[in-house]
């Protein structure tokens, strides 16, 4: 097996006194599509912050053993202004991180790789069109390629089906297989029936974390794993969790 990209160890965090993960443990492999799932508040978006490095630790550790790979992160909807006097190429190329926002122009690999990116997304007919007049979906599509113009090696989603139809949700995750022929991909969903046909693995997170090395859970593995939820099945595959979990 390759060497991890991240490996949580015995990671503890929180917000001034409050613990919000404890004993968390993780490897993140190179060619991994793992499905985190869990309740609101449970700390998913805290250990993307943590794998980010913007989340200081109480205890434990975050090792990469290749050195910090290159990583692409894509938020939440809801943490975008779309009143934002930004237009969809600039967004797009505010990912470069090896940019130099000294000099007002990009160099040209950097503009080829802007105009690549666009037209894979179906977006270049809108490079000049401000972030706020975009569609959920159109939006999403312009943060995702954001998230990929400097080729990371690790994409974070922090639900990125959120505020989108079913057409693009499609496009996308079909999107997501291909990306994960050349990357990692952490996949943050409450809808785990959605998810399950397409990652890999899956974390439970809600406080503490539960790894489930495959992409099919029933009620009783998530009892195992101490993730105790009611699901409605299609057939094997679970098709949405409905109760917060309870650790008690």
């Amino acid at each position: 097996m390759s060497q991890p990209l991240v490996i949580l160890q015995g990671v503890c965090t929180g917000y001034f006194s409050e613990t919000v993960l404890e004993e968390v443990t993780l490897e993140i492999f190179p060619e991994d599509f793992i499905g985190v799932i869990g309740p609101n508040g449970g700390g998913k978006t805290t250990m993307i912050k943590v794998i980010l490095g913007l989340q200081p630790l109480f205890s434990g550790r975050v090792i990469f053993p290749r050195g910090r790979p290159v990583t692409g992160y894509l938020p939440q909807a809801s943490q975008i202004d779309k009143r934002f006097p930004i237009t969809v190429k600039e967004l797009v190329s505010s990912g470069l991180k090896t940019r130099r926002f000294w000099f007002p122009h990009l160099e040209k690999k950097q503009r080829f790789r802007l105009k690549d990116m666009l037209a894979e997304a179906g977006l270049s007919g809108l490079a000049s069109r401000p972030i706020g007049e975009l569609s959920g979906g159109q939006l999403q599509k312009a943060l995702l390629c954001r998230a990929l113009i400097d080729k990371p090696q690790l994409l974070i989603l922090d639900e990125p089906n959120t505020h989108v139809d079913k057409q693009f949700e499609q496009e996308l995750y079909r999107w997501l297989q291909d990306l994960n022929k050349k990357m990692a991909i952490l996949l943050v969903s409450h809808d785990i029936g959605t998810i399950s046909p397409m990652v890999k693995t899956i974390a439970c997170v809600n406080r503490t974390l539960h790894y489930h090395p495959s992409n099919q859970l029933s009620e009783e593995v998530l009892k195992v794993y101490n993730c105790p939820v009611d699901i409605i099945a299609h057939g094997p595959v679970p098709h949405r969790v409905l109760k917060v979990h309870d650790h008690e």
